[in-house]
């Protein structure tokens, strides 16, 4: 039930995002370049250094299964910081929304007010991960 509670809570907010999106977002940032889970589980499996993977759902969703080796970022309408991404790896967003709001939106915040160059988005995000039975990590 709570499970159930926290997934409703997620779409709630993605289509809080969604709203603002529409509203605020430049053009440009939906032409943000994607990369295939299958690539990522590639880059994960080769141990690469030159990139990491960002969960940009909530904390608690976060807690329940992310990405083998993502980090948690959780999206906010407006962020603050960028914590402590790196600039100089290619940074992996993902969320689990039906048209990856969340991260559509980190993402521009991002580049815009933070000045990151490489960012991608995980193409049909948590969920495709999930149904493909890659590797997640649960804390």
């Amino acid at each position: 039930m709570v499970k159930q509670m926290k997934r409703k809570h997620v779409w709630f907010l993605c289509l809080l995002a969604l709203a603002f999106l529409l509203t605020a977002m430049p053009a440009a940032a939906a032409e943000l370049p994607q990369i295939a889970a299958a690539e990522v589980k590639k880059m994960i499996e080769a141990r690469g250094t030159d990139f990491l993977v960002v969960d940009v759902q909530p904390k608690e969703v976060y807690d329940e299964g992310h990405v083998k080796g993502a980090v948690s970022f959780p999206w906010e309408t407006e962020l603050k910081g960028s914590g402590n991404l790196p600039k100089d790896k290619t940074l992996i967003l993902y969320c689990d929304c039906a048209h990856e709001e969340d991260s559509i939106d980190t993402a521009t915040q991002l580049m815009e007010k933070f000045g990151y160059k490489n960012v991608k988005l995980l193409e049909g995000g948590w969920s495709k991960w999930q149904q493909l039975g890659y590797p997640v990590d649960k804390k």
